[in-house]
Parts: C-alpha cells; sequence; structure tokens
C-alpha cells in the first residue's frame, strides 16, 4: 500500500519492482521515489547512466523482453520527470509505503535518498555553507542529513531525534521544495555567469538534466 491516489503508471512501476524479475535488493517504490528527489535536488548533477543501474541492487532485472525494459525505462524516467513537476508547482507529494500499523514507511523513503546523496558526498553540506545567511536552507540540509542519521546510524542520538521522527513525513516534503528551489537558483546563476550551449553536448545527444529526452529537444531551447 502507498499513501494518497497513485496514477496506474506509479502502480505498475511498483508491482515490477515487487515482482520476481528483480533481485531482493533492488529499491522498492519509497526507496526509489526517496532517491530520484535526491537525484534532482542534488546541487551537483548526476546523470541516468549513473543512478539508473543502482536501483536494482547488484543484479539487474530479468525483463521478460526489450519492450517490457523499455517500458520499464519509460516508468522510472516519467516518475523522474513528475516529481521535477510537482516540485516546480511546489507541490512535491513524497510517495510513502505503508507499515501494518497504516503509519508511513518515511524511512523507506530516506534510505533512498541517503543512496543519491551518497553519490555526491559533501555536496548538500557545501549548498548550506554557500547559503549560510539563508535560515530555510540551512534548516533544510541540516533536517534531512539528520534524519538520513536517524535511519542509517552512524552518529551520536541528539535530543531533538524523537520530534524529527514524529514530523518526518511533512519535514520531507516542504525541505525537499527548499532544495529544489535552492539548486534552481544556483542553475540561473550559473547559466549567466557562463551562458551559451554547453560543451561537448550534440544535439541529439541525451539532455545532461536527466530527463531522458534529447539535447535538442530539452535545455537547448
Amino acid at each position: 500500500m502507498m499513501t494518497g491516489e497513485p496514477s496506474p503508471e506509479l502502480l505498475a512501476l511498483h508491482e515490477f519492482l515487487c515482482s520476481a524479475a528483480v533481485s531482493d535488493d533492488a529499491m522498492l517504490l519509497g526507496e526509489l521515489d526517496g532517491f530520484l528527489a535526491g537525484i534532482i535536488v542534488c546541487p551537483e548533477l548526476i546523470r541516468p547512466g549513473e543512478w539508473l543501474p543502482l536501483i536494482w541492487g547488484e543484479h539487474p532485472p530479468a525483463f521478460a523482453s526489450d519492450t517490457q525494459a523499455q517500458h520499464v525505462h519509460d516508468l522510472i524516467l516519467g516518475h523522474y520527470n513528475g516529481i521535477i513537476r510537482q516540485l516546480d508547482r511546489d507541490r512535491f507529494e513524497p510517495v510513502f509505503e505503508i507499515d501494518l500499523d497504516e503509519s508511513p514507511l518515511w524511512e523507506l523513503w530516506i534510505e533512498g535518498f541517503a543512496r543519491a546523496v551518497e553519490l555526491r558526498p559533501g555536496c548538500m553540506t557545501q549548498l548550506a555553507e554557500r547559503h549560510c545567511d539563508d535560515e530555510d536552507i540551512s534548516r533544510a540540509v541540516f533536517v534531512l542529513e539528520r534524519l538520513c542519521h536517524v535511519v542509517l546510524g552512524g552518529s551520536q542520538a541528539l535530543d531533538i531525534d524523537a520530534e524529527l521522527e514524529r514530523l518526518a513525513p511533512d519535514l520531507i516534503a516542504s525541505h525537499i521544495g527548499i532544495l529544489h528551489q535552492a539548486r534552481l537558483a544556483e542553475a540561473v546563476t550559473s547559466n549567466v555567469t557562463a551562458p551559451g550551449r554547453r560543451p561537448g553536448i550534440g544535439r541529439n545527444d541525451l539532455c545532461p538534466c536527466g530527463s531522458g529526452k534529447k539535447y535538442k529537444k530539452c535545455c537547448l531551447n
């Protein structure tokens, strides 16, 4: 079960991730949602070729056909782009799977988010340092990193951890939105200081933004 009313595409992706075609260490939908959100809000570009294989764990899926492989790939990129649209509209709704007691499994979501952050170690801390005068960004980075520590362990417990766990579902949604806006603001500043087409990218190459579209049909315009 999942929070909200999942679309047919999301249900299809959920069904495949739970199927025998994938290994036991592949991501579940809630973890994948957190992973994709982390990829999107990361201040540094992470290309699909780097993050797509991590979804499946140690072993790639046993697709029944090339058609199924393409369909699943399209479902993943479709969800990736759907998260971006939600964030752009300030309507981000994390996908949490539901525990037996009907509580949201935000911990699974955070595990996926942490997997994305690990691809660019220190980038979130550096983002907060670049915006040290912005309390919202600093708080968002602190809360999300703290939730990662709560779930994954490895650091001394803090007095505020219990309160963060209680508020985690709401904090995740709002703070991911803050980080998305910070990333967009930095991208605009970068484009202003270094205008022109990005070198080394052909018009028919996949766009480096990760949309899955050709460069000429995406950021080139």
